[in-house]
């Protein structure tokens, strides 16, 4: 927190300011510290998210992340993430600027310029930074909703132990 008191204008007229404020030293963001934890490639029918693709990311890391280093791809696109500093601990809804307003009661949205459009049967997502370096990648398909109605759409594919990098599909 920043405190400003004691300051006086000519008139003699002063106010006290408290202002809060984050300053870090930005590290080199390593493999698997921002992970992909939801998919949402189908959302027709609608069931209970707004219309729109989104995935969702975790910062597993002990470092804030800028998520503006960051690319996501679908292989055929690349998309720009927005300036958002994600701390230790938090999630990040991503999704296409035109939809940021309708997710931002489920969590906080962050805008990506040419979202891909997500493939309902599944495909490679890729993390990179902005020099090319993987963070982390998901190749999902339709064998990982288990469910016969929510492979009809209108359901996430959500990452259930973010701590278990290894698991695969078998953690979805």
């Amino acid at each position: 927190q920043l405190t400003i008191t004691g300051v006086s204008d000519l008139l003699g007229n002063s106010t006290s300011i408290l202002q809060s404020f984050l300053f870090f030293q930005p590290l080199p963001i390593q493999y698997k510290e921002i992970i992909i934890t939801e998919i949402f490639a189908d959302p027709s029918p609608q069931v209970a998210l707004p219309n729109a693709e989104f995935i969702e990311l975790f910062n597993r890391s002990s470092n804030p992340v800028n998520l503006a280093e960051l690319k996501f791809s679908d292989g055929s696109s690349i998309s720009t993430i927005a300036y958002n500093i994600i701390l230790p601990g938090e999630y990040r809804i991503i999704t296409a600027t035109a939809n940021v307003s309708s997710f931002n009661s489920l969590g906080q949205t962050v805008a990506a310029s040419n979202f891909p459009t997500l493939n309902n049967s599944g495909e490679a997502l890729t993390l990179k930074t902005n020099t090319g370096q993987l963070i982390d990648s998901v190749n999902y398909n339709t064998d990982w909703y288990r469910d016969d109605d929510r492979l009809e759409g209108g359901w996430t594919l959500e990452l259930m132990d973010p701590n278990n990098i290894c698991g695969k599909e078998t953690n979805w």
